[in-house]
């Protein structure tokens, strides 16, 4: 009796502060950075991300120059791991043979982790025609790992999976 009470116990205050953290925002339970500034930085690169993915329909490279570090990884759902110079080939590439008409990110979180490192996990959808007109819709979801380095916001390595 006293196993199954203790028991029963356990499981009511875990589920109690289970609910307690999810309620927190932007993912703050797994912050090491004051409330504050976790969430100051967690605005910050949804602007961030928000602009990178505007890049495929305004094919703004020169900001994609600034936000990607000089030691870049990004890996592909296929394994391919790109750098930055083969990045921004192929992202060059994709917005001279595709026309994006959507690119959103329809999901987005961050878990900051100190006041120079987060990390970003998200979906999004493109859709588009290719370059034979054939029409295209595409879900994946990320992981951007971005670092501060002289106050500036920089991802240093990234991951994709495909959904559809």
């Amino acid at each position: 009796m006293k196993r199954l009470f203790l028991c029963t116990t356990f499981v009511a205050l875990t589920a109690l502060v289970s609910t307690l953290l999810t309620g927190l925002s932007p993912d703050t339970a797994h912050s090491a950075a004051p409330d504050y500034d976790a969430k100051t930085i967690a605005k910050e690169l949804k602007q961030h991300s928000n602009q990178w993915a505007k890049t495929f329909t305004n094919k703004d490279l020169s900001f994609l120059k600034r936000i990607w570090s000089d030691d870049f990884a990004y890996i592909m759902p296929d394994g391919t791991v790109y750098n930055k110079k083969a990045f921004l080939d192929l992202f060059q590439t994709t917005v001279d043979t595709n026309t994006q008409t959507i690119v959103a990110i329809t999901t987005f979180n961050v878990r900051v982790y100190g006041a120079n490192f987060a990390v970003a996990t998200g979906t999004d959808h493109f859709t588009g025609t290719d370059k034979d007109g054939k029409a295209f819709s595409n879900k994946g979801r990320f992981t951007n790992v971005w670092v501060r380095r002289d106050g500036r916001w920089q991802v240093v390595a990234g991951h994709a999976s495909k959904l559809e």
